[in-house]
């Protein structure tokens, strides 16, 4: 079914544009394991959309305030740049998405809790980076996820309100965050399970980009 088309839209990174959720969640186990930290299951699913700040104050709450976070979050990203550099696999959908998007001369714009310079890295190993004419990493603005500062400043680096906008999301920050900005927020789910009670107001559930392609009138196969 196509759809009156927004003004630009908005994607998350990891766990919609590229999969590198399950990348994360491996080293989060490596790292714990080899610093002797036990991190409950539940703990690390709630690690997927926060920045570093929002993922501190979370880890204190529920680990108390002596876990040794930097220590942990210094092995973390060495570990995970290393399995970054050897490439990063794209999630269904992307490739074809874009396209249709260009095609239809809509900007793009990534808004990642992950630094902007790391992010555009991960873009680039992806072979995603010269699809978005604006990458707005946590660093770019006071607030990370689910503060929709990121949403919006993306948005307006494109020149567009953020309302006139469609936002695609894996997470509940994220969702979060997207919805309070105005955009009309779209839920591609990835590892983090939502429950519906949980789901913010008007946010849709999509199966996978490909949606994305019928809504502008393009064809694609899963």
């Amino acid at each position: 079914m196509r759809r009156d088309h927004p003004a630009a839209v908005l994607f998350d990174m990891d766990g919609v544009l590229i999969d590198s959720e399950r990348i994360a969640q491996d080293v989060t186990r490596e790292a714990s394991l080899h610093l002797g930290l036990a991190l409950p299951a539940r703990v690390v699913m709630r690690m997927i959309g926060l920045g570093r700040d929002a993922l501190q104050r979370m880890l204190a709450a529920e680990l108390g305030g002596d876990f040794p976070f930097e220590r942990f979050q210094s092995e973390w990203e060495t570990r995970y740049q290393e399995r970054i550099a050897k490439g990063v696999p794209i999630k269904p959908g992307v490739t074809e998405a874009l396209a249709a998007l260009a095609s239809m001369g809509l900007p793009c714009a990534v808004a990642t809790s992950t630094s902007t310079r790391f992010a555009r890295y991960k873009l680039e190993q992806a072979g995603l980076l010269a699809h978005f004419a604006v990458v707005i990493g946590r660093d770019a603005v006071p607030h990370g996820k689910p503060a929709p500062d990121l949403y919006l400043h993306a948005a307006k680096q494109l020149g567009v309100p953020a309302h006139l906008c469609w936002a695609f999301e894996d997470s509940l920050p994220g969702l979060t965050a997207a919805v309070a900005s105005g955009a009309r927020t779209h839920w591609v789910p990835d590892l983090a399970e939502i429950a519906a009670h949980e789901l913010p107001e008007g946010v849709e559930t999509v199966a996978s980009l490909h949606e994305l392609c019928r809504w502008v009138g393009h064809s694609a196969q899963p």
